[in-house]
């Protein structure tokens, strides 16, 4: 099944910026990539740390783990992030309908 062919099942009684739970879980995969990436220095330099340390990673490394923790979950908890990656889906869902109602039309 394509994307295109999703807004054309999409239910009629429902508004178009209900996500459906694939939507959903669509947009807390991008939260938690969003986080990743935002704290990116801070997740690497944890990364380095386990490297270095191995098995002894959690005592050595709390510091790192406790920063990069605090970084990710800065942004996972806010919800105007996760509001913020629903309303990308929901901007995509509008312009693929944009686009089948101009093939429609022309």
């Amino acid at each position: 099944m394509s994307e295109g062919s999703n807004i054309s099942n999409h239910d009629a009684r429902l508004p178009i910026w209900v996500l459906s739970p694939r939507e959903e879980k669509e947009a807390r995969l991008n939260l938690k990539k969003t986080a990743y990436q935002k704290c990116d220095d801070l997740v690497r330099s944890m990364a380095e740390c386990a490297k270095a340390n191995g098995l002894k990673v959690f005592p050595a490394c709390d510091k790192q783990r406790d920063k990069m923790t605090e970084c990710i979950l800065f942004y996972q908890v806010d919800t105007k992030y996760l509001d913020q990656e629903r309303d990308k889906i929901v901007e995509k869902k509008i312009n693929r309908l944009d686009e089948q109602i101009k093939r429609r039309r022309g």
